[in-house]
């Protein structure tokens, strides 16, 4: 193929004279198709230029504009696009008039590479050469000013368009979709289809992407029947829209109904299927679709890859995640950035640190982003190591990295976990140094640092300082603050602002209600509970899981489900009176029910995360960690126990509740008692 090419570079400067006019712009289109290099695309330029096709046949010099931007040589792109400006100019002055399909072309040019200002220039050409209410030129101009963001502008000349057909349309709906304005797109569809168009696949494509942002699933059964009843549901494209647009909307069911009745699938079916399944909180049926997959014609690729890092840290689960890394390794998937970063989150969140720092350490440190660095320092602030998050913080930054914002959110966390209140504020008050501004994230890693520290006047105060208005994030930082230290006035402050920013998130109501149970006001706690039950909302079951080999063991509370619950059951009432042998007392307070006290023990021995300690002493062996999965926080009286049977089994056991790792082992923890 390269020899091919360096004889038809040969050949540029040849007489050519036998070549009919079609061959030699076929012979020019596929030197500039195979074009990767300035000294080669100079050649074609000069030879276009000595045989008079340059400003006569304008897909040429839109291919050479385009061309040059992408390689780098902005200065001649520009020269380029002036040069023709000027020559159009002067044949106008010589009495020969543009050509019509010049303007579609240069302003093709401007949408994707030259930008908005090389595009308004255009513009000022048309209106001045009469061609502005031309369809393709008017066409053309919408999707410029549309691809260069200006979306108000291409709704001006779209309104202006004498004749407007389904592509025009099309442009416009894409281009709000695409700009996250999902209400614009449905009204500009719903005015096409009342002004007779019906619209393409590229519509519906677009019209399914708009209501998935809006997650609206009564408008998704409305897009999917359109797409049926216009005969577009066959198409491969529309397909995956009208999958991604369910998952979007939470029905998952009806995405894999969709998935499962397409005739035909490509490696973007199968993605938008999985992610449907991550994200709405199902990893197994993605993993079991994932293995699926691996069966069919169709090869997982790298974001693939990536949705299943995703799977396996929402799991928890450390033998599948070392599992997908093999698979990844063994087919020989090319691992960039992104994938290699995901990973090492995902051992982060797996519990396995120390293979996240190997990781790291064999990485290139010349291809290290600053997202490498973020997920390390992250890990190490849920994991309790707070002083190797600042150590590596500060080596990133003498490594000549640019921290970002994510970088802070993570540092300041880290300060939060481990109760390092000074530095904290010290990195608080650096960040402008670092230019990076403070966003409402790091506000409210703030409020959580100083209220978990029981500075909560000081972090009332801060949340007084915010510029802006302050996130449900802030609020439920000090509500959380105010639980821990029983601080009911502040508590009842916070409270208020969540139920009017978030008045359906059930997890504010309560933690109010935990203040009002742990000041023992049993009046306040049904008001909010009755206040739960009239707005039809749940306050969310606790689970465990645990993983025992291959196998992934999951445990809910008064759950008779588990094959194992009689012998774990019987294993946690003896581990309570092995416990209080050596000095353990249950902590009552953790019980927020107004009964009695032995009904208050009966009910803490019955913690989810309790059951799945006890069945990983009976099952998984003595030289081995027991890791267990919490999707609510640890509970105090829990935490407690955990380290009296660390050093009763003398065994390590690994907890991933709601915020971070806690590492038990020899009657200690991880986070120092402090979380």
């Amino acid at each position: 193929m390269e020899g091919l090419k360096n004889r038809a570079l040969h050949h540029l400067s040849q007489p050519h004279k036998g070549l009919l006019l079609p061959s030699l712009h076929h012979f020019y289109d596929h030197l500039l198709q195979c074009c990767t290099s300035l000294t080669t695309l100079k050649l074609i330029h000069s030879s276009l230029s000595t045989r008079g096709f340059l400003f006569h046949t304008p897909h040429f010099l839109a291919r050479l504009v385009i061309l040059y931007s992408k390689l780098g040589d902005l200065h001649s792109a520009r020269s380029l696009f002036d040069h023709h400006h000027h020559h159009q100019r002067h044949t106008q002055r010589m009495g020969v008039a543009a050509n019509n399909f010049t303007f579609p072309f240069v302003l093709k040019v401007c949408g994707s590479e030259l930008g908005v200002v090389f595009g308004k220039v255009v513009h000022g050409q048309v209106l001045r050469s009469g061609f502005a209410s031309g369809v393709f030129v008017e066409a053309a101009m919408v999707d410029m000013y549309a691809k260069c963001g200006e979306i108000r502008d291409a709704h001006e000349v779209f309104d202006q368009m004498l004749v407007r057909d389904v592509v025009s349309w099309t442009t416009m709906i894409t281009r709000y979709e695409q700009s996250e304005r999902p209400l614009e797109a449905l009204m500009l569809f719903r005015k096409m289809q009342e002004e007779g168009f019906l619209g393409d696949e590229i519509t519906a494509i677009s019209v399914a992407s708009a209501v998935g942002q809006l997650g609206d699933g009564m408008l998704a059964e409305s897009v999917h029947g359109y797409a049926v009843l216009n005969g577009f549901i066959g198409d491969v494209s529309v397909g995956n829209s009208i999958v991604g647009m369910y998952a979007k909307c939470g029905n998952v069911d009806m995405a894999r109904l969709v998935f499962d009745r397409m005739e035909e699938r490509d490696g973007i079916s199968w993605n938008a299927m999985l992610s449907g399944y991550t994200q709405n909180g199902r990893p197994t049926d993605a993993l079991s679709l994932f293995n699926q997959m691996q069966s069919s014609e169709c090869d997982p690729n790298p974001v693939t890859a990536l949705i299943m890092v995703s799977a396996c840290s929402y799991l928890g689960s450390m033998h599948l995640g070392r599992k997908l890394h093999n698979y990844v390794i063994s087919s020989k998937m090319e691992m960039d950035n992104n994938l290699r970063n995901a990973i090492m989150d995902m051992y982060v969140k797996c519990g396995d640190l120390d293979t996240a720092v190997e990781m790291f350490n064999n990485f290139d440190p010349a291809k290290r982003d600053v997202s490498s660095w973020n997920v390390l320092i992250s890990g190490y602030g849920v994991h309790g190591r707070a002083k190797e998050a600042l150590e590596l913080f500060s080596r990133m930054q003498m490594e000549g990295v640019e921290p970002n914002d994510i970088t802070l959110t993570s540092v300041l966390s880290a300060c939060t976990h481990a109760g390092l209140i000074d530095e904290g504020r010290k990195c608080f008050a650096d960040m402008t140094k670092l230019s990076v501004r403070p966003e409402m994230k790091h506000y409210a890693c703030m409020v959580d640092m100083l209220g978990r520290a029981g500075c909560l006047n000081e972090a009332f105060s801060l949340i007084k300082e915010i510029p802006s208005q302050p996130s449900d994030e802030v609020w439920g930082a000090l509500l959380l603050a105010c639980r821990i230290h029983g601080n009911t006035e502040l508590g009842e402050i916070a409270a208020n602002h969540l139920f009017q920013l978030d008045p359906e998130h059930t997890g504010y109501y309560v933690l109010m209600s935990n203040i009002y149970a742990a000041s023992k006001k049993w009046k306040e706690v049904e008001k909010v509970r009755h206040n739960i039950r009239s707005r039809g909302l749940k306050k969310p079951a606790a689970f465990s899981v645990i993983e025992f080999g291959t196998e992934v063991h999951g445990f809910h509370t008064a759950d008779n489900s588990s094959p194992y619950y009689r012998e774990v059951y019987r294993k946690v009432e003896s581990l309570a009176i092995e416990m209080k042998m050596v000095g353990y007392v249950p902590d009552l307070s953790c019980v927020l029910h107004d009964v009695e006290p032995e009904d208050k023990e009966h009910l803490l021995n019955y913690h989810t995360e309790k059951l799945a300690v006890a069945f990983g002493i009976m099952k998984i062996d003595q030289g081995m960690a027991i890791q267990v999965t919490k999707n609510l926080r640890i509970c105090h009286d829990c935490h407690w126990a955990f380290k009296f049977i660390s050093s009763l089994y003398s065994r390590k056991i690994i907890v991933r509740d709601a915020n971070r790792f806690h590492h038990f082992q020899g009657g200690m923890c991880s986070c120092g008692d402090y979380w």
